[in-house]
């Protein structure tokens, strides 16, 4: 049993976001400077945390990190004193690593009897992207809605199909974009033409999760069933690849630029 650190102040979306005794400005890695953010730092935090139960270092960083920043922050307080481990290993759902957190008292919404599941990865809000949120356009906030759709689809095939390693492979959409193939979703099955008119139109079946993000709201029958619709388009149009994710983002880099340069050719001729 590993004895609870003192409780500390819920912080929320406060910068500099603090993270193993140390300060960061940004959620994720800052395009001006260079310097990683606070999601990025945690990435590579637990590339060096075996996969055991916590030692004492990471056991209260974590409990720290919990404290400042989980986005349910009353939930998290009501079992945080009952905490006597947090154990880090692959999670049953999609093998990807997790923390486990086993309790001396068992809750109704316990994981497990006695283990409480809650997203370190996900449910901070110092690790959540800036842009998908409750106040997000239409245009990222359903396009993260249609992902959530495909994500059972997505995680089976680089886990089971391919035995991905987190951190070091991603999946990609091979000679149809993901957004065309929700483009193509709206044009054929939905019958609707234009783009902004099937965000605006999509958007109201969508709940905003803190752990997740947007999503297709479970108590919405009929957002369900667009959801569901989606996933069997998806299957059966999407052609999935995975590679490395350093060539993922270079691929995306090199697409960004070719596109502005030929946005900047056009703005000279106007």
């Amino acid at each position: 049993m590993t004895k609870l650190p003192p409780e500390l102040e819920f912080i929320g979306d406060k910068k500099p976001y603090k993270l193993y005794d140390k300060e960061y400005n940004t959620k994720t890695k800052s395009t001006k400077t260079g310097q990683n953010g606070a999601r990025d730092a945690f990435t590579e935090i637990r590339k060096t945390i075996p996969k055991d139960f916590l030692d004492d270092f990471h056991f209260n960083n974590i409990i720290n990190l919990m404290d400042r920043y989980y986005y349910k922050s009353e939930s998290w307080r009501k079992y945080r004193p009952y905490i006597i481990s947090i154990e880090y290993t692959n999670g049953e759902k999609y093998n990807e690593p997790t923390f486990y957190f086993h309790l001396n008292k068992s809750f109704n919404n316990c994981f497990r009897p006695y283990i409480m599941n809650p997203s370190v990865i996900n449910g901070p809000v110092c690790f959540g992207s800036p842009r998908i949120h409750e106040d997000a356009s239409d245009r990222h906030f359903v396009a993260k809605m249609f992902r959530g759709a495909v994500e059972d689809q997505i995680m089976h095939f680089k886990y089971y199909e391919n035995n991905a390693q987190s951190g070091v492979h991603q999946v990609h959409h091979e000679d149809i974009t993901f957004i065309n193939i929700m483009l193509g979703f709206a044009n054929q099955v939905m019958k609707i033409d234009s783009r902004v008119d099937f965000e605006s139109y999509i958007r109201p079946f969508g709940k905003y999760y803190g752990s997740r993000g947007s999503c297709f709201d479970v108590d919405n029958v009929k957002g369900m069933a667009i959801s569901d619709a989606f996933a069997k388009y998806h299957k059966k149009h999407a052609k999935l690849t995975l590679i490395e994710i350093k060539e993922h983002r270079g691929e995306t880099s090199e697409e960004i630029k070719f596109n502005t340069s030929l946005r900047n050719k056009i703005k000279e001729v106007e």
